[in-house]
């Protein structure tokens, strides 16, 4: 039987294997192995601005579940 500790570091290797990472116009895209609801593969984008990270998905959830209905009302 596997410890917990075991499928952690199972995960983790599967995770590291299936993400992958490209440079993109000044940005690192990030394809993670994660699919949303339209069984797209989630993407995020990083970068470093004046020695902090920025880490977006360009608006992308907050778009697709206002083009969905979701009333988002702190918008």
């Amino acid at each position: 039987m596997n410890t917990t500790s075991d499928l952690v570091d199972r995960y983790y290797a599967w995770l590291k294997a299936k993400t992958s990472w490209r440079e993109t116009a000044g940005w690192t895209e990030i394809t993670t192995p994660y699919l949303d609801r339209h069984n797209d593969y989630i993407q995020l984008y990083l970068r470093e601005v004046d020695g902090e990270f920025v880490l977006t998905d360009d608006g992308y959830t907050i778009a697709d579940l206002i083009q969905s209905g979701c009333s988002l009302g702190m918008l």
